[in-house]
């Protein structure tokens, strides 16, 4: 029996030890690079369908890319997580390609490519058809 408590005593030892090495060391690792950063995110252009469709919600979609040495796009964007609906999420993807990054860097201060999950929450705003000029409107609002 206290073989057993002592065999789980120096395992679990060994255990915190082997943890205690390892987690150091893979914080030194990834402290080595900067990751890349969004610099600006290109406004999602919906349809005015699409604005309808999906007023008011919070859509969640997310993406991979690889974002190259001068901060451009390097490869196709990859839906992780869709939206259900293709041409939401090609929006999405269209909205990516169209923003500006900063590339990831070395620890000396070298810009390498790295690739990346975006996740992205789309709050889509109420929807409010927009009404068609007419003089009736023009004057109308001139007589207010």
């Amino acid at each position: 029996m206290r073989y057993f408590s002592k065999m789980r005593l120096i395992i679990a030892t060994i255990l915190l030890l082997v943890i205690g090495i390892a987690v150091p060391a893979m914080a030194s690792t990834n402290s080595t690079m900067t990751p890349p950063k969004i610099i600006t995110l290109a406004p999602i252009s919906l349809s005015p369908e699409m604005r309808e469709k999906y007023s008011e919600q919070t859509i969640l979609v997310k993406v991979k890319a690889t974002i190259a040495e001068a901060g451009t796009i390097a490869s196709d964007i990859k839906i992780i997580t869709g939206s259900g609906d293709e041409a939401f999420d090609q929006a999405v993807i269209e909205s990516v390609k169209q923003s500006v990054f900063s590339p990831a860097y070395t620890s000396d201060h070298q810009a390498v490519a790295s690739s990346f999950i975006l996740p992205l929450q789309v709050k889509v705003e109420k929807y409010l058809p927009e009404e068609p000029i007419t003089n009736e409107n023009v004057q109308a609002t001139e007589q207010k």
